[in-house]
């Protein structure tokens, strides 16, 4: 009886949600879009902490439906995202005030389940009808298509006996998934949930450690109990170990946490980008009639798909450990959608056409006969979900209806890139009830995207995560890096993290490399182009700055001619945060070096960097005005990512005036002025790079450490370089930390 009457109630905040978003006008939330409010009526600021459940959904719900609405406004400027076409309704049913109606259109392929469709009984030629509403796609069978509407007097004319139908899509389903999450949050349920949180900075091999919690989690062996006559009478534990044995022992049972950075070791092959192996895998995941026992089932979740067939890929690569330390690919399935090829051999929809390909052909023609093959993938779908060990997801599809199908639910569930995600959809992995969560992340690297400026405004893209930590919950920090040359390592380890990073064994003279005789070419410098330009493209709310892509390309000329190993997309990459500014190098590249310049470069903003990294990369900052106004460049989360991504060097690109006017830039830069890596460059720019002006930035060995080349003067009286290596006499009194530096793209939004 309360299991139906919870169910009840579910149902209800449902259909509630249902008729709030149904009922808006479009019309109206494209006005107050371009209006870009920072409030609306009845939000709240996020907090910390919430006394109940009631005042936490008081909070979020109206940050949750801001935030729909952003979206929607956002779609209207997609063009990819519309599909319209005309349809007949066949049918039309009436249930709680909802109509139903089930229309016939030519091209249903196109539209999916959860999307939300603009309709009317006009066809929408260059603007909308008087007459329109909004409609969710309740499911497709065919070419038709099951619609949800809820007319309110706003909305008049509907005749299911003539109407044709247009549609403008747009999609609900992370959204609709967020939603049933966040309004059916359970006090008591939270409240029995062990929380761990693991913060990993830049280069401390989180990904390694996520391995290694799965080894321990799948194969931690329990304290034998003895009983007498079934009662526990306690635990038999031999004798204490010095705590060196201790150590020794724990070292050779987790060899995963640690040893050197997994991706020095396990280089790319083939790959999109340098990325992605495309040739088969080594390891292959364990068949389903395995008779390996497990104790626990496992959940990994990520925002994104690219970050979670990473893990996918790592676990096919190199496995996990067992009780013995032997290394294997457990039962493993990735589930929803986009899966790359490289993890297609344990994707759901591989494994149920393998599982139909296997079936007996009799009893295939048969059932397609009755209409069963629908009937036959649904049911191994779920056999394949309980059959795994490990499953795969994104955060959005954890909450699709297969997971509703589960015959037992996860003990653990583990979220990597945690502080990208916002809370609502952290959440939703763990209504289903686990014994245990692990939020792995950085809450000082990329942020959750938000689109409502009001929501954002209120907190709403903070992640549980921050949440957590803001609020004082303890969290366990990853500290060795084993990416970073200690030269790239030090600013952002003082800048963001304490000065609390270390440098993992030998890392230094593994980051080492020849074009480090010079100067200009790092491991880290800045170069500020102080008669750099910004622009905006023509109805555009990105920058450009030419001369910094013209300065880059002379420095990449260079560089490659000298260092041919570097030119390869998978070794050098230019990043930037704004998108325009990564198209004008993208067209400036190709222009120069023709149509495989791709393959030469890895050009992206500082979101399609996240989580990778290169031996060298250069950042272009973009922003050049008299007024120190950088936007979202001041952002210190995507700083952070773009210093971080180089193992060698970081080349920073950028107007050391204008971004002095920020507090971590302005220390960034100080940090190059102490150590002597801070170059002032004038046109032409090419000059910079003439054979003299390196000569004069040749770096000479310390006579006390002459089995370290790339040490330079870092001494007080240390001086910024012009355009031929010499001393700017303009430059005078600075003071700045012992760092480095460097930036990143702007994750998908422009300022």
């Amino acid at each position: 009886m309360a299991v139906d009457t919870h169910n009840r109630e579910k149902e209800a905040c449902i259909l509630q949600f249902y008729k709030i978003v149904l009922s808006w006008d479009y019309n109206l939330i494209l006005e107050e879009a371009q209006r870009q409010p920072k409030r609306a009526l009845g939000v709240k600021k996020v907090e910390n902490k919430y006394k109940n459940v009631e005042e936490y959904l008081g909070t979020f719900e109206p940050l949750l439906f801001e935030e729909v609405k952003a979206n929607i406004a956002r779609d209207k400027d997609e063009d990819e995202e519309r599909v319209c076409q005309e349809a007949m309704v066949a049918e039309c049913g009436e249930v709680n005030g909802f109509h139903l109606p089930m229309i016939i259109c030519s091209e249903p392929e196109k539209v999916s389940e959860n999307d939300l469709l603009l309709v009317s009984n006009k066809k929408f030629e260059g603007k909308i009808p008087t007459a329109y509403a909004f409609a969710l796609v309740e499911h497709r069978q065919q070419d038709k298509l099951r619609l949800r509407l809820f007319l309110g007097n706003e909305i008049i004319g509907y005749n299911k006996d003539k109407t044709k139908s247009s549609q403008r899509r747009f999609s609900m389903l992370p959204i609709v998934r967020e939603v049933k999450k966040i309004l059916f949050v359970e006090k008591e349920g939270l409240s029995r949930k062990s929380f761990v949180l693991i913060q990993g900075p830049p280069g401390t091999g989180k990904t390694q450690t996520i391995l290694g919690l799965l080894s321990a989690i799948l194969h931690a062996t329990p304290p034998r109990v003895h009983s007498n006559g079934g009662k526990q009478v306690g635990v038999k534990r031999g004798p204490e170990l010095p705590i060196q044995e201790k150590c020794s022992h724990w070292e050779k049972a987790s060899p995963w946490l640690s040893g050197i950075n997994p991706r020095d070791s396990i280089m790319p092959v083939d790959g999109d980008d340098g990325f992605f192996p495309t040739s088969g895998n080594e390891m292959k995941p364990e068949v389903v009639n395995s008779s390996r026992k497990y104790r626990v089932r496992v959940l990994v979740c990520t925002p994104s798909n690219s970050a979670l067939d990473e893990i996918v890929l790592r676990i096919l690569s190199t496995g996990i450990r067992d009780e013995t330390d032997h290394a294997y690919s457990p039962k493993i399935v990735r589930v929803g959608l986009k899966a790359h090829h490289s993890v297609q051999a344990v994707s759901m929809d591989y494994l149920v056409e393998q599982k139909l390909a296997g079936m007996d052909s009799q009893v295939g023609d048969k059932q397609k006969q009755q209409g069963g093959i629908s009937k036959d993938k649904d049911s191994m779908r779920a056999s394949i979900l309980d059959d795994a060990v490990i499953v795969f997801s994104t955060l959005s599809y954890s909450g699709s209806t297969l997971f509703s199908k589960l015959n037992r639910s996860f003990d653990v569930v583990i979220i990597d890139e945690a502080a990208q995600a916002v809370e609502s959809a952290t959440l939703i992995p763990l209504a289903s009830g686990c014994k245990q969560v692990f939020l792995v992340g950085d809450p000082v690297q990329l942020p959750a995207t938000v689109i409502s400026p009001v929501a954002e405004n209120f907190g709403y893209g903070m992640s549980l995560f921050k949440r957590f930590q803001q609020a004082g919950y303890p969290v366990q920090m990853l500290k060795t890096q084993y990416r970073m040359n200690p030269e790239i390592r030090s600013f952002p380890s003082k800048e963001f993290y304490e000065d609390s990073l270390e440098d993992g064994p030998d890392i230094e003279n593994q980051t080492r490399r020849p074009w480090h005789n010079f100067r200009c070419y790092g491991p880290f410098c800045f170069f500020d182009i102080h008669e750099g330009e910004e622009s905006q493209p023509s109805g555009s709310g990105s920058h450009v700055n030419a001369d910094e892509v013209d300065f880059v390309l002379a420095m990449y000329s260079k560089l490659v001619s000298s260092y041919p190993e570097l030119k390869a997309s998978s070794r050098l990459a230019i990043i930037s945060p704004y998108r325009h500014q990564v198209k004008l190098f993208r067209e400036k590249f190709r222009s120069t070096f023709g149509v495989q310049s791709d393959k030469l470069v890895d050009i992206n903003t500082v979101d399609g960097f996240q989580g990778r990294e290169k031996d060298v990369a250069i950042f272009s900052c973009v922003r050049a005005n008299d007024t120190q106004a950088i936007g979202f460049v001041k952002d210190y989360r995507r700083m952070n990512v773009g210093i971080t991504r180089a193992r060698s060097s970081v080349l920073v690109v950028g107007s050391a005036s204008t971004l002095r006017g920020d507090d971590h830039w302005k220390n960034l830069i100080e940090s190059a002025e102490k150590r002597n890596v801070l170059f002032k460059v004038s046109k032409p720019y090419a000059d910079f790079f003439s054979e003299a002006s390196l000569e004069s930035m040749t770096v000479v060995a310390n006579p006390e450490s002459p089995e370290d080349p790339m040490e330079v003067d870092d001494n007080e009286n240390a001086v910024p370089i012009d355009i031929n290596g010499g001393v700017d006499p303009g430059e005078a009194d600075w003071g700045g930390d012992d760092g480095d530096g460097g930036y990143d793209e702007d994750g998908g939004g422009d300022d």
